[in-house]
């Protein structure tokens, strides 16, 4: 399973996300990553992001591999399709500040549950 993690959303001039230095936000969130990777071990591939959003505001549809990791500022910018279209789950700033990954990994290796419905 494909786990992107989406620290920033570029909206015209404006950027989403737990800082307003997208730099700072990928730092943050590749320190978060590299946790993650090491919890879920085999089996997951764990990405950070770098497009500021346009790969999870572009990505096909429906695509069951991938689970987008979203800053929760983020994920609150995305629309209600754009969620039910892509597995969507946010993270919130003290999870990423913390490293806090244990409800993540559990959300992560139990994809039956989490995979939408058709």
């Amino acid at each position: 399973m494909k786990v992107m993690l989406v620290p920033n959303l570029q909206l015209g001039t404006r950027l989403l996300g737990p800082t307003t230095d997208a730099t700072a936000n990928r730092a943050l969130y590749q320190r978060y990553a590299n946790r993650l990777q090491a919890e879920l071990g085999i089996g997951f591939q764990v990405y950070v992001d770098t497009s500021d959003g346009y790969e999870l505001l572009h990505a096909a549809p429906n695509d069951h591999e991938t689970t987008w990791l979203t800053a929760a500022a983020v994920f609150a910018a995305l629309t209600p399709e754009l969620r039910q279209q892509h597995h969507c789950l946010p993270l919130t700033d003290d999870q990423i500040l913390l490293k806090a990954t244990t409800t993540i990994v559990q959300q992560l290796k139990q994809p039956q549950q989490n995979a939408p419905e058709n």
